[in-house]
């Protein structure tokens, strides 16, 4: 089962009907699991800074080169993560031994605070690099 919760008295109800459930199953010897995790992100917020990342992407450069959408999420999931705290992840040996591999924050463990901060993240940097964002975005 899983709920969506916007308010104390609907977490409330919610887990006084559940009480008794889950007493009952625990009573008869059943293991239970029980998850309460921050909101994930939307698919609206996740369209919007792919939209950011790919105009980003056309626009800017790092270390004299251009780089596509994918490498350029990566560099700007890196930083944000720096930035606010963050795991960042760490650079490890491949598995051949023979380059290495970045190990790290994806974006699609984000929740919804996050993602929203990673918008304003991407809107803040644009400004800052001299990218010009579509207004749509």
């Amino acid at each position: 089962m899983k709920y969506d919760l916007d308010s104390y008295e609907q977490a409330q109800a919610l887990m006084t009907n559940l009480w008794p459930k889950v007493r009952e199953a625990l009573v008869y010897g059943k293991k239970l699991t029980l998850e309460i995790k921050q909101q994930s992100k939307s698919r609206e917020q996740e369209k919007l800074y792919h939209e950011l990342i790919g105009q980003i992407a056309k626009q800017a450069q790092h270390m004299v080169a251009k780089w596509d959408a994918e490498d350029w999420k990566r560099l700007l999931v890196q930083e944000f993560c720096k930035e606010n705290g963050l795991s960042t992840g760490r650079v490890i040996p491949n598995l051949s031994g023979d380059g290495i591999c970045q190990l790290g924050q994806q974006t699609r463990k984000f929740t919804k605070e996050q993602a929203s901060m990673f918008v304003e993240f991407l809107q803040a940097w644009a400004a800052n690099n001299g990218v010009e964002l579509n207004e749509q975005a």
